[in-house]
């Protein structure tokens, strides 16, 4: 049984006053933030965490934004990877995979789409086939987030072929810094090059490194998923400060005040532009047109979508501690999509011909201009948001599922272009 520790809010608050100093280096923050239990207080106590509510987590986050101290390590590996060794892994690969991720000394990636299988993942070609203790990987993998500087990933294969597409499915967490492995970025219309394509030719994972049961490891990918979409947009820290865990983002060493600095002196839009309507009601003043009705329509429109985020977040906190996420994730994550979506509208109508210009020399430094290219993605990131809309429907409204015609044929007999 799971330990936990009673919240204690005067405690936390005096811990997290002598504990925060600006000459600390992150590396030696984290190690701080994990010994103590609140880099990620929902784990349990004998993991690194302390068995928190989420309630009393939004307490914390505030709190930490309140002194201006950086958040425990983010990223996908923290996101999804530890909630998932915790609910699926074993005393062992808790022991060794859990400490590296609180301790933000190493980043996951997920390895999940592939150009033949996005909406419909179930139908992944990527193989591993068993070698001893081992598994040989081949395949490819596509919008990787952030793969060139990761330590390992989150790897869905075809363990299988002979058994339908649901049940021949093997999860493993992979080290990505291995022959076999290649990475290639892919270049979006923002300028960045946040996803990648990765290839793999006969790619090695140990036997150990393989989570839940071999050739049934559907129920860890949706597992994995729930936790992506209940996490998304989330964030924990001094707001716009999100340093990316392991030694190959480089900051490890790095006095957490002189990371606040450079944070503060970048300029540059977070993916989520953190309180959207803020700071789009003072861009539409800034040019005259907050008066105008269309955008103040639209202002209105993501100042509700903010209201109901919040509430959308509270919802999922007053879930029992220890429940994996249901439906209301999929509720979170067409809540956050939306929610971008109307504010992207809304920051193209405050802004009107200048919409068409980029650059830190347009009004609001290009920040809105630079979200509006961000967002499109946003609709696939997390499972799209057709996904979603069918995962309400079928587990909240009771709908018949779509037709499946090839759920109990063997994988290697689907037809697939």
């Amino acid at each position: 049984m799971a330990l936990r520790e009673p919240f204690d809010e005067q405690a936390v608050r005096g811990w997290l006053d002598g504990a925060w100093d600006l000459d600390l280096p992150l590396r030696e923050w984290w190690a701080r933030l994990a010994a103590s239990g609140h880099a990620f207080p929902t784990w349990p106590q004998e993991w690194f965490g302390r068995g928190w509510s989420r309630a009393d987590v939004g307490w914390l986050s505030r709190h930490f934004a309140a002194v201006g101290a950086i958040g425990a390590p983010t990223g996908l590996g923290t996101l999804m990877g530890g909630p998932v060794v915790l609910q699926h892994g074993t005393a062992e690969q808790k022991h060794r995979l859990l400490g590296p991720l609180a301790h933000g000394t190493e980043g996951w990636c997920q390895l999940f789409s592939e150009p033949g299988a996005g909406s419909d993942l179930a139908s992944v070609s990527t193989r591993a086939e068993r070698d001893g203790d081992e598994w040989v990987v081949t395949g490819q993998k596509v919008w990787t987030s952030g793969a060139a500087l990761c330590d390992r990933g989150m790897l869905v294969a075809r363990t299988d072929p002979d058994q339908p597409k649901h049940r021949g499915i093997t999860y493993f967490v992979i080290h990505m810094d291995q022959a076999g492995v290649e990475i290639r970025p892919l270049k979006q219309m923002n300028g960045l090059a946040h996803f990648n394509e990765v290839f793999f030719t006969e790619a090695r994972v140990h036997d150990r490194d393989r989570i839940g049961e071999a050739n049934n490891g559907w129920a860890v990918t949706v597992a994995t998923l729930a936790f992506e979409r209940s996490g998304l947009g989330a964030a924990k820290g001094a707001p716009g400060v999100h340093p990316f865990a392991g030694d190959r983002g480089g900051m490890l060493d790095v006095p957490v005040g002189e990371i606040i600095e450079q944070a503060r002196a970048r300029h540059d839009a977070a993916d989520d532009m953190g309180g959207r309507f803020g700071v789009l009601r003072g861009l539409a003043e800034e040019l005259g047109r907050s008066r105008d009705a269309g955008v103040r329509r639209s202002l209105g429109g993501v100042a509700a979508d903010e209201r109901i985020a919040g509430m959308t977040r509270r919802r999922i906190a007053a879930a029992p501690v220890g429940r994996p996420p249901g439906p209301e994730a999929s509720l979170a994550k067409l809540s956050w999509t939306e929610g971008l979506h109307r504010a992207r509208g809304a920051g193209t109508a405050a802004l009107g011909p200048h919409g068409m210009l980029t650059g830190t020399e347009t009004p609001g430094g290009g920040t809105v201009q630079h979200f509006a290219l961000t967002i499109p993605s946003a609709r696939i990131a997390g499972g799209s948001d057709e996904v979603q809309r069918n995962i309400i429907g079928e587990r909240v409204l009771g709908l018949a599922k779509d037709v499946v015609v090839d759920a109990d044929v063997p994988f290697r007999s689907v037809r697939r272009s």
